[in-house]
């Protein structure tokens, strides 16, 4: 399997640790999160599994070649459309979501404006890169911030503030009802590989995936996602850690750092946090791009050779974006993950439907 895979599949898991995803875990602690995890893990996982199936298949194609290829006009215009639209939002999604966060802890005197306008220029950049140098920004700052994550990791679980009984109580009630937001947002976190729609493009030949892969990623996205749940339970306890705004913000700033430079371990946190984040936007955000390229694009449309219509198309995300994190309140915020996470069913069954389609198209 691809390495890179790895990394667009690891990206979106761990940026999602201290997104909406936990508070909507969190919330939940009393109405069945642990089965709901469960079920959206295993959701999850089986994405995984049939799109890399899928992809391993047509290598060197990216999703755009492949539905103008096998499937007719009237479908794949306005299912490209709706691939572009859900792309951007979830790349929007954590790009409001750590605005409010860093103007929350490191400057509730700046402006959103002011906070929000270096990650656009730098994502704005991304969406303008080549799907391949996008690739290697990805391992490269996947493998610089890596050791620093798995460091946090071992330090929570290494605590001595961390309160096992207050984990063992959480554990109890793994035997309620799943919950429809938690199981979406469990399986949320699994979307990463749904990125090979572009950047399978540049995997030409097919991939070893088995018995094996799915085992690595599995106990990897499990590990993540039940980190995710119970360590801020452990730090802020069972009854009182739906209270917290950004749990995981929290959590970090219960760990001291005994004999290091940073005593504590939210700056630290914050910092790769922000880093991966903006990886992550990235990657969402070149995808919309290079979907809606396929669709909306001017030929005659250039200065000094240079085709303006990828300028064009991240001037437009980026007015979006200011508009929607100058209008949303943190409330509105919460609610609108919400509703992303719930709409990821729908996202699953048409892109499941839309490589069906093509697959049955292939085989003709």
């Amino acid at each position: 399997m691809n390495r890179y895979t790895y990394y667009l599949i690891t990206v979106t898991m761990i940026t999602n640790t201290v997104s909406t995803v936990p508070n909507i875990l969190l919330n939940n602690t009393k109405n069945g999160a642990i089965f709901s995890m469960v079920i959206g893990g295993i959701v999850g996982l089986l994405m995984i599994y049939i799109s890399m199936l899928f992809f391993n298949h047509f290598p060197g194609q990216g999703l755009p070649e492949l539905m103008k290829e096998y499937t007719p006009k009237w479908f794949h215009y306005p299912i490209l459309i709706y691939f572009v639209i859900m792309w951007y939002l979830a790349g929007t999604l954590t790009l409001v979501t750590f605005t409010f966060m860093l103007v929350t802890f490191l400057s509730p005197e700046m402006t959103i404006l002011t906070m929000i306008t270096p990650f656009l220029i730098i994502i704005s950049y991304g969406v303008l890169m080549k799907t391949k140098n996008v690739l290697y920004s990805t391992e490269i700052i996947f493998l610089l911030i890596f050791p620093i994550i798995l460091y946090s990791y071992i330090k929570a679980y290494g605590s001595s503030t961390l309160n096992w009984d207050y984990v063992k109580l959480a554990v109890m009630h793994a035997n309620k009802l799943p919950t429809y937001d938690v199981v979406t947002a469990s399986a949320f976190i699994f979307t990463g590989v749904v990125n090979l729609a572009i950047f399978n493009r540049y995997f030409l030949r097919k991939e070893v995936f088995g018995a094996k892969q799915v085992v690595i990623i599995g106990l990897t996205s499990f590990f993540i996602l039940f980190t995710t749940y119970f360590i801020p339970i452990g730090f802020g306890g069972f009854e009182n850690v739906d209270n917290l705004l950004y749990p995981w913000i929290s959590t970090t700033d219960s760990i001291r750092i005994k004999f290091g430079l940073i005593e504590r371990l939210v700056f630290m946190f914050m910092f790769y946090f922000v880093s991966i984040a903006i990886l992550s936007m990235i990657i969402h955000w070149h995808v919309a791009a290079q979907l809606l390229e396929s669709v909306v694009y001017f030929k005659n449309l250039k200065w000094k050779e240079t085709n303006l219509t990828p300028h064009i198309i991240g001037l437009c995300f980026t007015l979006v974006a200011i508009v929607l994190s100058l209008q949303m309140t943190e409330h509105q915020l919460f609610e609108f993950a919400r509703f992303i996470y719930n709409i990821v069913p729908i996202f699953f069954f048409v892109f499941l439907f839309t490589m069906w389609l093509i697959k049955r198209g292939a085989t003709k």
